[in-house]
């Protein structure tokens, strides 16, 4: 999802418009984007599913909580190298 949100901010830029500040691959970071979105979204989503459905979404929770520590260890740079 961040290749699009930059490719976005990249047009912007050619068309002279202002840049989307979560498009600006200049100042923006792919391990913030994600990172913020799993805090932001995905973690009040799933707590919220797992109330309501705690049999449905437990392992999905537990997956997603995984994941949101896996990606704060991670760096931009790290990422690239895998590219």
């Amino acid at each position: 999802v961040t290749d699009e949100f930059f490719l976005q901010g990249d047009v912007e830029r050619e068309f002279e418009m202002e840049v989307t500040p979560m498009c600006d691959r200049a100042t923006q970071s792919r391990v913030a984007l994600q990172t913020g979105f799993i805090k932001m979204v995905c973690t009040s989503l799933y707590e919220s599913m797992a109330e309501v459905y705690p049999q449905a979404f437990r392992a999905p929770l537990l997956q997603m909580k995984a994941n949101a520590l896996l990606w704060e260890e991670i760096t931009d740079d790290q990422l690239s190298l895998e590219r």
